[in-house]
């Protein structure tokens, strides 16, 4: 009996089943109208304090008087790090662990010591977590991502709840302000493993991205089941990975646990000092698969990674040198500190692929005006590896911003699978005239 081959592309994320997907995304469109809501309160804060911190350089001294504290600052961390950390390179992680310290984690313990709701206390946990344009939320969160792709964690001591949880201590310390499910092992392990690819759960091949529409379908149909685990869960039962399946319920049920106990002793403070950033974040990282992973148009082969991530040279602040996204693809394990150098290497495979690079661009930068189809503005800083006119690169932009070719994939994907399977079969064995075995 013919068989009905394997599509290349998940027809749901992490195939989940067709009564449970549609089950869940009215609940999921009805998340993302609260992750809209969350995220515009915290954009809008984070903007007022970058124009105040704007305002505040204007008076003489106070860049110049700020820098030094800021350098004094890590100079006294360095001294630390050298002593705990493997890698002493990794002395800006300790720094933003140690800030959260003393600044969210604090305002969280006053919150529950005097136990009345402060919507003060509230907004100056955020101003704490997320900081003028984003800053606060991208070392965070850069620090989270830097210290999940170190075995065992950046200390010596490697974190006894890793083996557990798949996530380090410090990996959810720095998740909790941020509202996040600590994730390390579905980021590793799947969405390195896949490389953007066909079966990667945080891959938007299938989108245009410069479309809001689209945009706001993916939020829907699949940041939810990334930021839920749900999908990278299924992934790994695909794969029978049972001890990272065991990870993906193990880092739910910690959310969960804190979030209940938090609700148990008020449900006010646990809905804006747990949910709202859980909201916040959850928009703000389907920015970032979205904007790092946007040119999948053209593209030949399905896991050609190079193809279709963004490298982004922004200046003057590149957080652990996040920007270098193709590095960070090519070798998962490489220290941030050698990205730019491992760039200048790898730069003839990434003209070969046509990788796309901007320069003075951060990741809401690009995201912003690919919303907007700004393709002049994306023009005026793509870095070409050939000389383009103006126009010649944004109608480059508009080919590369366009949905993987997913169709010509599948036709040739079920074409190699039916020749392997061709192949496989055995031969019947040759008859002569007579019709008889021929020896």
């Amino acid at each position: 009996m013919a068989t009905t081959m394997e599509s290349l592309y998940p027809q749901r994320p992490g195939n989940v089943g067709p009564v449970f997907h549609w089950l869940a995304m009215p609940v999921f469109a009805l998340l993302m109208v609260f992750n809209a809501a969350a995220v515009g309160v915290v954009l809008s804060l984070s903007l007022a304090l970058h124009v105040g911190r704007r305002l505040l350089e204007r008076i003489p001294g106070v860049r110049t008087g700020s820098s030094a504290i800021a350098s004094a600052y890590h100079r006294q961390v360095q001294r630390l790090a050298n002593r705990v950390l493997k890698d002493p390179r990794d002395e800006p992680i300790l720094a933003a662990a140690i800030t959260l310290a003393w600044t969210a984690y604090p305002v969280l313990i006053v919150q529950l010591i005097i136990g009345e709701p402060s919507w003060l206390l509230a907004l100056l946990f955020y101003a704490c977590v997320y900081g003028p344009n984003i800053r606060g939320f991208a070392r965070s969160f850069s620090s989270m991502h830097q210290e999940g792709h170190r075995v065992g964690g950046v200390f010596k001591r490697a974190s006894a709840m890793e083996k557990l949880t798949g996530n380090s201590f410090l990996y959810m310390y720095f998740c909790l302000p941020m509202g996040l499910t600590p994730h390390a092992a579905a980021h590793l392990q799947q969405h390195h493993r896949e490389n953007a690819g066909p079966l990667d759960v945080y891959a938007t091949a299938r989108y245009d991205h410069a479309s809001v529409r689209d945009f706001l379908v993916y939020m829907v149909r699949e940041v939810m089941y990334q930021q839920l685990l749900v999908s990278p869960y299924l992934y790994f039962r695909s794969k029978r990975k049972p001890a990272q399946m065991r990870s993906m319920i193990v880092s739910n049920l910690v959310h969960l646990s804190l979030f209940a106990l938090l609700a148990w002793y008020s449900l006010p403070i646990a809905v804006l000092f747990m949910l709202v950033p859980w909201c916040a974040s959850n928009f703000l990282m389907g920015v970032i698969h979205w904007a790092q992973h946007a040119f999948y148009g053209e593209q030949g082969d399905p896991r050609d990674f190079m193809v279709n991530t963004v490298t982004l040279l922004e200046k003057p602040v590149n957080a652990f040198n996040e920007g270098y996204h193709v590095c960070h693809h090519h070798w998962e394990n490489v220290h941030w500190s050698e990205s730019p150098a491992l760039f200048e290497r790898i730069k003839p495979e990434m003209k070969a692929a046509g990788s796309i690079v901007f320069r003075d661009y951060g990741v809401l930068d690009l995201f912003l005006r690919l919303m907007l189809r700004r393709f002049d503005a994306m023009a005026d800083k793509l870095e070409w590896w050939e000389p383009l006119s103006h126009a010649q690169k944004v109608e480059l932009l508009k080919r590369r911003v366009a949905p993987a070719p997913i169709a010509e994939h599948e036709l040739r994907h079920q074409r190699r699978a039916a020749a392997a399977g061709a192949a496989s079969r055995p031969q019947a064995p040759a008859l002569d005239a007579e019709g008889c075995r021929q020896p």
